[in-house]
């Protein structure tokens, strides 16, 4: 059984006060190792807490990191130390995550018709890639488990293309190829009480970083804290990016 545990970055909307981006990042961890993922999680999180005093119970959220909003226990680290705990927990990702796999879904708003569903298209291509990974590698059958900010919109979605995913053909036109290797619902979870989703939404964050660089935050290197995952991405979700990201 292999597990996807999936977080986004961005908003789904077309809203002139919205993001330019919506990022899906969905880390692939086999039950066979998820106890042994599980331990090195908890070992770095008491390492985070040895150096800087961050509590084990409190959630690892990116984007707070970074300017702090509803986490009040952040506030007691300065941003320099808070930018450090990103970094730190980006480059143990590979480590805590060894045998595991990476998909990525990056969509600029600027590059489609307005009316676009931003969410069901990245979405549609998230279960894509993962069925695809479980037929061709092998790996039976997967389960995903989400950040429970999702609607009821991506369960239809799922159950339907269970039934019909029309995807296209190298020749002409499109054959159907349904969605068959990954069962039940998509399993909502609050982050808060899911490290491994923590571990999805600092994927998505820094992609977003590395994307769609801020000028003011570059003396920190947060745009290029995203390579630090090369290893563990799936390249092969893409054959037209380098890293496998997935962008129409």
């Amino acid at each position: 059984m292999q597990i996807m545990y999936v977080d986004e970055s961005g908003d789904n909307g077309c809203s002139k006060y919205g993001s330019q981006h919506y990022i899906l990042s969905g880390i692939v961890v086999s039950e066979d190792d998820w106890q042994e993922s599980l331990n090195r999680m908890k070992a770095f999180r008491k390492h985070l807490k040895d150096t800087y005093g961050l509590l084990i119970r409190t959630e690892l959220h990116a984007a707070e990191l970074i300017r702090v909003g509803k986490i009040e226990e952040y506030k007691k680290i300065h941003k320099s130390q808070r930018i450090n705990i990103l970094k730190e927990f980006v480059r143990q990702i590979p480590i805590i995550f060894n045998n595991a796999v990476i998909i990525n879904i990056v969509l600029n708003k600027n590059n489609f018709p307005k009316e676009t569903n931003f969410q069901e298209l990245a979405w549609a291509r998230l279960i894509q890639r993962f069925d695809t990974y479980l037929k061709k590698m092998h790996k039976g059958r997967g389960i995903i488990v989400s950040d429970d900010c999702q609607d009821a919109n991506i369960r239809k979605l799922l159950r339907k293309m269970r039934v019909y995913n029309p995807t296209p053909s190298h020749y002409e036109g499109f054959y159907n190829v349904p969605v068959d290797n990954i069962i039940e619902d998509i399993f909502m979870r609050s982050s808060q009480h899911s490290m491994f989703i923590q571990a999805a939404d600092f994927v998505a964050h820094t992609l977003y970083r590395k994307e769609f660089p801020k000028g003011s935050l570059k003396k920190f290197g947060l745009d290029k804290i995203f390579d630090e995952l090369e290893s563990i991405l799936l390249k092969k979700a893409s054959r037209n990016d380098p890293l496998g990201i997935v962008r129409k």
